[in-house]
């Protein structure tokens, strides 16, 4: 390979888009749910990651604070509205940015205020 092929190849690897993975977002039931309706979402849940997607499961938790976690392939969030964050950071940037998340955050105008500890005693 010649010293022009390597290049060429460093620049494409740089320049052409990335193969962005598919987003599959789903509700887990309730838990007294009919064991029916447990089955197909297992069921969905299975055929998301057979597929290849990246798998996000809405989840919601009374009285418990829960961080967003990923098990066996799965990503838990507690809300719809932190599921479609996760979502918007594995979706291509329309600016060239790292992401369509990173595209809002830099379109939003004012300061940006750092997170601040709180008691919650």
């Amino acid at each position: 390979m010649s010293a022009l092929e390597r290049r060429l190849a460093q620049l494409e690897e740089v320049l052409l888009p990335k193969p962005w993975q598919p987003v599959c977002m789903l509700t887990e039931p309730a838990s007294d749910a009919l064991t029916e309706e447990w089955a197909e979402y297992r069921q969905q849940v299975e055929a998301a990651k057979a597929r290849g997607d990246f798998v996000i499961v809405v989840a919601p938790v009374k009285h418990v604070r829960r961080r967003r976690t990923t098990t066996k392939g799965v990503t838990y969030c507690a809300s719809e509205f932190e599921a479609r964050l996760v979502e918007a950071s594995m979706l291509p940037s329309e600016r060239g940015n790292d992401s369509l998340l990173v595209d809002v955050m830099k379109s939003l105008p004012g300061n940006v205020i750092g997170p601040v500890v709180c008691d919650t005693a």
